[in-house]
């Protein structure tokens, strides 16, 4: 149980539900704020207005009476100025007697309090401004502070005050309803977030349960919903294009496993019938050399073999470091087409380097040569007899040089020419035991090309001619 409640925290269900509800609350929290602090604001302001318009009738109706409170002399209705004040100003304000505190003063003389006040009276401030409004604190008065307006004419001070507790209860009350709401509006929150990541995430599922049924034998299977253009869309697009990948990648390892197997197979085979065929039967040192020679040869395509498979490998795990270094092509073409004189010879085969640029290119050495041993074996292998290999260099496009191996003979059809840098293809005509080869050579050459930023072409005339170019950057 504890084992799955674990497993369920760490679902992004779980933690979209989480943070749904997290982002919910903060915002929650924040407009509740922003609630108070305009509804105060609100409240406060309206007071303000009330008090001023209370204070400013006032201050127009003692300034206009024009009333000598200083000689001021009780009779039969008045007995003191408050009452005198009281009755002038009674039907022009109206006023809450339990919470207004209002004070008129004459000069430093207080000429009238409201009753609120009862004994106590207002502090004016030392100001001197015509209008004046701020809050003070007197706990005979309130519990809260209070809130007080100030009109300063050059007889009269006025103060009109009203205590803030009355906007605490009203905010306090838009609190309390606030804590009601408040986890209710989370549990809602929280459920929707639930709602939401379920629905959200059952494509998900969808996609998990689909990928767990794709394997290696059932691979031309898609997982379906591509034609969506949102996140899941996309997702399942990558997926598609991942497991095609994987299925091309799957496809290649079989047909290299099963041709690998097959070019290892000729060799050995021939090396085990050799044998088997010298042992049956006493033979003559002579033939004894023969079959040797027959096994040696057969040797030396196992280990060209088993060399190539294992370049290729490296080539797909980048296991290929470069050592660049400066090369002059002239010299370097002038050695190569030297060591290949004598394999030339064999077939009666001219080699001709004709190579007069002059410039420098920036290659690896060892894997250069390997690149053009591979062409140049390939041409001396299809090349008629009693014709030429020729190498030719030349600038091109004023800075490159095109190195051109030309050779005579059978050509290419057209139909093979996309498909010879594959790896293990040969065209048909070419596999017999005298050519020899496994169909690496020219995957190996365009490798070892792409890595050197180098252009590989081939153009063929079948029946006439064949030409491999590499087109290298000159430094």
């Amino acid at each position: 149980m504890l084992q799955k409640i674990k497993l369920f925290i760490n679902t992004t269900r779980f933690k979209t539900t989480l943070w749904y509800s997290f982002i919910f609350f903060l915002l929650e929290l924040l407009l509740g704020g922003l609630i108070y602090y305009q509804l105060y604001n609100t409240l406060i302001k309206n007071l303000d207005v009330s008090l001023t318009k209370q204070a400013t009738a006032i201050m127009r109706i003692v300034s206009e009476k024009k009333v000598d409170f200083d000689e001021f002399v009780p009779d039969s209705i008045y007995n003191a100025p408050e009452d005198l004040v009281w009755d002038e100003i009674f039907d022009e304000v109206a006023f809450d007697r339990r919470n207004n505190y209002i004070q008129i003063n004459l000069r430093n003389k207080i000429i009238f309090k409201s009753a609120s006040l009862y004994e106590h009276k207002l502090s004016f401030p030392d100001k001197t401004d015509e209008y004046n409004i701020f809050d003070f604190r007197d706990s005979t008065l309130s519990k809260r502070a209070i809130r007080a307006v100030q009109l300063n004419n050059s007889r009269y001070k006025v103060v009109v005050a009203f205590p803030k507790e009355h906007i605490i209860e009203t905010l306090g009350s838009v609190a309390e309803s606030y804590k009601i709401l408040a986890p209710l509006f989370l549990i809602i929150s929280i459920i929707g977030g639930a709602l939401i990541s379920q629905k959200s995430l059952s494509r998900i599922d969808a996609i998990i349960k689909k990928t767990e049924e794709i394997t290696a034998q059932n691979m031309y299977e898609r997982i379906e919903g591509e034609e969506f253009n949102d996140e899941y869309g996309r997702l399942v697009r990558k997926m598609n294009e991942m497991i095609r990948r994987i299925k091309v990648s799957i496809d290649y390892m079989n047909q290299f496993s099963i041709s690998a197997a097959h070019e290892l197979k000729t060799p050995l085979t021939i090396l085990r019938g050799e044998t088997e065929l010298a042992l049956k039967s006493k033979k003559t040192p002579e033939q004894y050399v023969e079959v040797i020679n027959s096994c040696y040869e057969e040797t030396l395509r196992l280990i060209k073999i088993v060399d190539n498979l294992f370049f290729i490998s490296k080539i797909d795990n980048n296991l290929v470091s470069l050592k660049k270094t400066e090369i002059d092509i002239d010299d370097f073409l002038f050695h190569l087409g030297q060591n290949f004189k004598t394999l030339g010879q064999e077939k009666n085969i001219r080699i001709i380097v004709n190579s007069t640029t002059h410039c420098y290119v920036l290659i690896d050495r060892e894997l250069m040569i390997q690149a053009f041993s591979n062409l140049i074996d390939n041409a001396l292998k299809y090349g008629e007899e009693n014709k030429s290999v020729i190498i030719i260099s030349e600038i091109w496009n004023d800075d490159k040089v095109k190195v051109t191996i030309l050779n005579y003979g059978d050509g290419i059809p057209n139909e093979s020419i996309p498909k010879i840098f594959d790896r293990f293809y040969r065209v048909e005509s070419s596999r017999s035991r005298k050519t020899g080869g496994v169909g690496l050579g020219l995957s190996v050459v365009k490798a070892i090309c792409e890595w050197h930023d180098a252009d590989l072409t081939v153009t063929s005339v079948p029946g006439k001619e064949t030409k491999f170019s590499v087109i290298l950057p000159i430094i």
